[in-house]
Formats: structure tokens, C-alpha cells, sequence
């Protein structure tokens, strides 16, 4: 009965085991395992997980920010930091505003553009600014002083979908203050999942437009001038560029290859907010790197979702009869690879089905190919990388990782990894854990899995509880971090080619820029003197992410 002392016992722990478990969540459950054993921890966890912390589909779970590490850079889906960045521009002369836009009219009106996301976003932010100013808009870093807002978004992460909402609940109320005089656009992946939903929700916004529109927005502010609201998500074939992107550095430019995903990730909402593969024709790509050369940008970036997939979609086979395609990445690095003034060329994001031994040779033997390769591999355990329908197993990505350390030896590796993919157990993380260690990666973009709307992972029923996540997430990051601090060492005493990109932000007597293993490297200098030019610097001190050291000539 109710007054015996079982019952009681009962009610007592059941009642008490969830204040344990926040209790836990501040408290680093790592140290905690110290003190049982590693299967008693894990059947702790999951009791915990299952009482009152089951996992929301909404909720997203971030892992504490790294210390010591001034660099932040990484080249995943928060290339842009979880506030997003903001596009900033050159003041234009009064001469080059007169000789661009002739007349008096247009010249006060200004766009502002917060980009959030990876770099196809960034990328596509500079195409829309392009356009902008050739129709006789400039830039403005203060989102108050716009005449024209646009929020580019990104929902790989929740978390950056509600910063894009908050901050339009803020404008709207502006716009509410100040009838007609301004205008609101939403780009990119958050507004070609949503569509008219999100003007719906929000009928302040003007505009709401798809990734694939990023070069037409000139034609849709036209649509909307007599106030209709404009709702462009329709996926079309991307035709080519005949503005010139507004780059956001003058040092490194991004050159899209190839739009859209054709993969089909049970965790990734990108193929439902790109839409399908298409690759741009060799030489428009080739003609986009000789304009940024010419403009005097030293290092170029070739962006694509699966970028060793370019050239899938175009016509015609390969004429040695191996049944490739007529035009591979491979051969595209080697149609562009001789443009002059062009000293680097790096790309991004690579998929591991689509990374072969001819694409690894041929980087090798190209000089202006930087030694770093960014890989995600996503899971440790081949059960998992199929629920993910990844295409590949642990075994092919080591062998990839082998293949470039073979032919490219002191290459930097790069990754990403989820943890707590629906299903995922201790053991299975584990795994991860485990090539982590054993492949030695420079530096591993991590994150919780996190529900993504429209994606089949999203809607099975085996989630895994937000508190298991956010353990592995530190788990896996402090292992990472132990990995990139060993990885660093071999750089100690060494000089290493720097492509400066200016002063250092926290010290003003340092300059700094980036290596060839995509190293941000630290040294006294000039930063605005040496700005752009290729200088040699011997690296004193060596971090994780970060190297130090002094100059010791000007290359170029």
C-alpha cells in the first residue's frame, strides 16, 4: 500500500533523479564517470534521458565555446559564427558613383545584408551585392540607416533560424513605424524552406527568395515596387552571372562550380533548399578567375555542396572510354589551374563517395593547389553512416585520408562529425571517438544532431536525449582539440608560405594571414603595408588552431 516503505523509496527516487540529472548538466558528467564504471555511466545517462529529458525535435543543443582559441574560423555550416556576418563594403568616390550610376536619384539609397551560414551563403551575399550596386544601391554596415535589409539565412541549424527571426521582429517593428520606407528581404536556404509561410508569419517582409535567385533580386525588387509581396522559390536552372560579385575581401575570392545537392542525407535539409546539381561550364568558371586575377586577388576558392561531384550533370563521356564523365573536378583543377596571377586555389566542401585516387594524384602534381582538404566523414560507425545514407563506410574514408597522405604528406585534414544521430549508442559513438584519434584530423567541425524540418531522420522515434548529446558533443570536442594540438606540432620551427591579409584585430603591431594548410599564422609586421603579398614567417610558437612566429622575407 501507499504507506509502506518500498512505495515510498520509490516515489522519493523517482521524483529526485530528474533534479540529478540538471544537476548533471552543469557538472561535467566526464569527470563524473571517473567514480563508476563506464557501463553503470551509460545506464545512468539513458534512465536519465528517458524520465523527463526526452529529446524535443526544436531544441538544439550547442557545445561550450573553445577557449584559447583566437582564430574561430572553421568551413562548416557556421562558416559565418552563430550571429551571422555582416557585408561590408569600400566607400565608393564620388567619381566612380558618378561614372557607375550618372545620376542624383538613386545615389543616397543603401542595402545592408547579414549573411548566415556557410560559405555558398557568403558567396551568394556577394552576388547579390553585385547586382545592388549596378543598379545604384551602396553598402551600409548599419542595418538602421538601410533602405533595403537583407537577411540571408541558413537552416542547417536551428539556432540560426531563430536569430533571423529575431532580429525581423525588430525591423518589422520599424517598418511598422516608418510606413514605406523600407524594404525587407529574406534569402537563402530559411526562406526557400519556408516560403510564403514566412510572410505569413511575417507580413512586413517584401521579399522572399531561394538560393537559385541570389543573381535576380534586381527583378524581383521590380516585382514588388507597387508593395506586392514576392515569394520566388521556384527552383530554375541558374544562369550564369553577368554582374560582377561584390567580393567581401580583396585578398581570397569565392568562385562558385556547381549548385545544389543531388545527395539524399536522412539529416540534411540542403538538397530540399538547393535543389539539384548543376555545374557551371568549364570555362565561365575559368573566365570568373582570370576577372579576380586581373582585379589583383591572389587565392581563389572553388565552392560546390558535393564539389567533387561537379561535372555529373554535363554532357558526354570522357573519350579515353574509362566512363567517366567528359568533365570531372579533376579535370576542371586543370583547366583552371594555369590562370595567371592566381597563386592559390583552394575548395570546398568535398564528398567522400566522389573523392578518388585521379583526384588526389592530380592535386598533388598542381603547385597552386593548397596542401588542405576539408572531408566530413559525419560518423565513426558504418550502422550509422547508413542510417545517414552517406555512401560510404569508416574503412573508404580511412582509405581516402591514406590515399592523400600517401601522395600529399603533410596535407591538413579536416571534418565533420554529428553526434547523437537518432539510434546512436555509446558504442557507436565510441567509434567516432576512435577515428578521430586514429585518423589525426587538423581540425573537426562538430555538432549535435539537430532535427531539421522535411528530412527523414527528423521524424523517427529512436531521438536521442538532448543530455546525451550535449555530453558527447564535449567529449568529442575535447578529444579534437587534444588531436589538433598534436597534429600543430609539426609545424614548430618551420617557415611556412603566409598570405597576409592584414593587421591583427587584438594587436595592432601584428600582422597576420594564412598558410597553405589553411593555418591563420600570427607575426610582427605591418599588416596593411604587407596586406595581399605572399611572405615567408618561422613559426615560434604553435597552437591547436593558431600558429606564431616571425617574418623573414616577402615572397611576392
Amino acid at each position: 500500500g501507499n504507506g509502506s516503505w518500498l512505495w515510498w523509496v520509490t516515489m522519493t527516487f523517482r521524483h529526485f533523479l530528474p533534479s540529478l540529472c540538471c544537476i548533471l548538466t552543469f557538472f561535467d558528467l566526464k569527470a563524473y564517470s571517473s567514480t563508476i564504471s563506464s557501463r553503470s555511466r551509460l545506464g545512468l545517462i539513458n534512465r536519465l534521458g528517458k524520465l523527463r529529458l526526452r529529446s524535443n525535435p526544436r531544441t538544439r543543443v550547442y557545445s561550450a565555446p573553445l577557449t584559447d582559441l583566437p582564430d574561430k574560423s572553421v568551413e562548416d555550416a557556421d562558416f559565418c559564427g552563430k550571429e551571422g556576418t555582416v557585408l561590408t563594403r569600400p566607400k565608393l568616390s564620388k567619381e566612380n558613383m558618378d561614372e557607375i550610376f550618372g545620376g542624383e536619384n538613386d545615389r543616397k539609397k543603401k542595402y545592408h545584408v547579414h549573411t548566415f551560414g556557410c560559405q555558398m551563403n557568403l558567396a551568394d551575399s556577394e552576388r547579390m551585392a553585385g547586382v545592388l550596386e549596378s543598379i545604384g544601391y551602396e553598402c551600409t554596415t548599419e542595418a538602421k540607416d538601410a533602405d533595403l535589409l537583407i537577411y540571408n539565412t541558413c537552416s542547417i541549424r536551428e539556432k540560426a533560424e531563430n536569430k533571423v527571426y529575431s532580429a525581423l521582429g525588430s525591423q518589422a517593428k520599424r517598418k511598422r513605424q516608418h510606413m514605406g520606407d523600407l524594404k525587407i528581404v529574406v534569402a537563402g536556404c530559411v526562406a526557400q524552406q519556408e516560403g510564403e509561410e514566412l510572410l505569413r508569419r511575417v507580413p512586413e517582409v517584401d521579399i522572399v527568395m531561394g538560393p537559385q535567385h541570389a543573381n535576380r533580386i534586381d527583378q524581383l525588387l521590380e516585382k514588388n515596387r507597387d508593395g506586392e509581396q514576392v515569394c520566388a522559390t521556384d527552383h530554375i536552372h541558374i544562369e550564369e552571372d553577368i554582374t560582377v560579385p561584390r567580393r567581401d575581401s580583396d585578398i581570397m575570392a569565392w568562385v562558385n562550380i556547381i549548385y545544389g545537392c543531388n545527395e539524399k542525407c536522412t539529416y540534411c535539409v540542403v538538397p530540399n533548399v538547393r535543389g539539384q546539381e548543376q555545374s557551371r561550364l568549364p570555362d565561365n568558371i575559368k573566365n570568373e578567375m582570370k576577372m579576380v586575377a586581373d582585379l589583383g586577388y591572389k587565392e581563389v576558392t572553388l565552392l560546390g555542396q558535393n564539389i567533387d561531384a561537379y561535372g555529373r550533370d554535363l554532357p558526354g563521356l570522357a573519350s579515353d572510354h574509362s566512363g567517366r564523365r567528359a568533365v570531372t573536378f579533376t579535370d576542371l583543377l586543370k583547366h583552371v589551374h594555369e590562370v595567371d596571377g592566381i597563386e592559390r586555389i583552394r575548395f570546398a566542401t568535398s564528398h567522400p563517395r566522389y573523392f578518388t585516387h585521379r583526384l588526389i594524384k592530380t592535386c598533388s602534381e598542381l603547385p597552386k593547389i593548397c596542401e588542405f582538404f576539408h572531408i566530413p566523414f559525419q560518423s565513426g560507425d558504418n550502422d550509422i553512416l547508413r542510417e545517414m545514407r552517406r555512401g560510404y563506410t569508416h574503412q573508404r574514408y580511412r582509405s581516402i585520408i591514406d590515399n592523400i597522405r600517401y601522395h600529399m604528406p603533410d596535407a591538413s585534414i579536416s571534418g565533420d562529425a554529428i553526434v547523437g544521430f537518432p539510434g546512436e549508442t555509446e558504442e557507436q559513438f565510441e567509434r567516432t571517438l576512435q577515428l578521430v584519434r586514429e585518423i589525426g584530423f587538423d581540425r573537426v567541425n562538430t555538432a549535435a544532431y539537430s532535427p531539421r524540418p522535411n528530412t527523414p531522420a527528423a521524424e523517427w522515434e529512436n531521438q536521442v536525449a538532448d543530455i546525451i548529446k550535449s555530453d558527447r558533443l564535449n567529449r568529442l570536442n575535447r578529444v579534437v582539440n587534444e588531436v589538433a594540438e598534436e597534429r600543430a606540432q609539426r609545424f614548430a620551427g618551420r617557415e611556412l608560405e603566409v598570405l597576409v591579409e592584414g593587421v591583427n584585430p587584438r594587436d595592432p603591431t601584428q600582422a597576420f594571414g594564412r598558410s597553405r594548410h589553411n593555418k591563420l599564422v600570427y607575426f610582427n609586421g605591418d599588416g596593411e603595408a604587407l596586406k595581399g603579398k605572399l611572405v615567408t614567417v618561422k613559426v615560434d610558437e604553435v597552437r591547436a588552431y593558431t600558429l606564431f612566429g616571425s617574418m623573414k622575407d616577402v615572397v611576392s
